[in-house]
């Protein structure tokens, strides 16, 4: 008898404990979602303020017990400093209750960017991105990978571009506050239709990019966080790039090297790069206007005594350095140094 009353009084006082639990659980559950609901409706609310063009039809925090699923649906951003909109039909973000620096960006089937210029439709099948955050932060940047599958942007300028599969991933570098490690690959790129007609009105080339990979550590001016949408995009100020491999049919493109970038994003250092059938790659940027025609056998000139260099007159094995505002190939100048501005 002595031994019943005792579990009778354990298995009670459990599920006290256990009722004390789910109710201590689902209160805490519904205060982040209401901080979380509240924080999004005051970050808006604050672009608004700014001048931002804000429109949405409904926000909202869902998953309990163990999720927080933030919804907005028939979302529209519009920047007034670069006069572009966002419109998404829904933008769902993902964090597990245990888990709070962890988000997942599902992004909508369709969405657009309009500027003054163009509306671009952006579609994929899917296209997600995990991303590792600091709330105490601004929400700066530890991890973002996103991840494409069967992506096609529509422009009602008259083209499309499609991209079956791509990554793009960057992560912040221990103990560093602005340095990430930066990656993207895809697959198969189909180029605008003008733009390949224009650099191959043969039709010679595929019909896609076979390979376009790119790795390198990025240093940065400040952190990435909410400020670069508030405020400015963080800009280079350092670039170890690892590796540009771009393989268009039998026009193959590779780089690597170390260089600095200036406040006016001016570059300073060296790349290596290894460019095979270089002088189609002449006739392709004569043809999209970058080059004159006019100097189109100057250049196949000077890039065919580099190309002699390197023993063979179809490859440019040779150094690309930038130095005084200035480019060079070898020891040949070829025009002024780009600008590397993140707008």
């Amino acid at each position: 008898m002595m031994l019943g009353q005792f579990l009778d009084r354990t298995i009670r006082r459990l599920a006290s404990v256990a009722a004390a639990v789910v109710i201590l659980g689902t209160a805490a559950w519904f205060v982040w979602a209401f901080i979380s609901e509240r924080a999004v409706t005051e970050w808006l609310d604050a672009r608004a303020a700014e001048g931002w063009l804000v429109n949405y039809e409904d926000l909202s925090v869902t998953g309990y017990p163990l999720d927080f699923r933030t919804e907005l649906v028939a979302l529209e951003l519009g920047d007034p400093a670069t006069n572009v909109v966002w419109t998404l039909p829904a933008l769902t973000l993902e964090q597990q209750a245990f888990r709070p620096d962890h988000f997942r960006a599902i992004w909508p089937e369709a969405q657009s960017l309009s500027s003054p210029v163009e509306r671009l439709t952006i579609e994929a099948a899917s296209m997600t991105s995990e991303l590792d955050l600091q709330p105490g932060a601004r929400f700066a940047l530890d991890v973002s990978d996103t991840v494409l599958s069967d992506v096609m942007v529509t422009s009602d300028a008259g083209w499309r571009m499609a991209l079956p599969e791509g990554r793009l991933s960057m992560i912040r570098q221990e103990g560093q506050d602005a340095r990430y490690d930066v990656a993207f690959a895809a697959r198969d790129l189909a180029p605008p239709g003008p733009t390949r007609r224009q650099l191959d009105p043969g039709g010679i080339l595929p019909e896609t990019i076979e390979t376009l990979d790119y790795s390198a550590a990025m240093q940065f001016d400040r952190p990435w966080d909410l400020r670069a949408i508030e405020d400015r995009r963080p800009q280079i100020t350092a670039l170890d790039l690892r590796e540009v491999n771009a393989v268009w049919g039998g026009l193959i493109l590779r780089a690597a090297g170390e260089i600095t970038v200036d406040a006016a994003g001016v570059p300073e250092g060296v790349l290596t790069i290894r460019a095979e059938n270089w002088r189609e790659m002449v006739a392709m940027a004569v043809r999209a206007g970058l080059l004159p025609e006019q100097m189109r056998g100057t250049v196949e000139g000077l890039l065919g005594v580099v190309a002699g260099l390197s023993g063979d007159p179809e490859v440019i094995d040779a150094e690309l350095t930038f130095s005084g505002g200035r480019t060079f190939l070898g020891p040949l100048p070829v025009g002024p140094a780009p600008r590397l501005n993140l707008r």
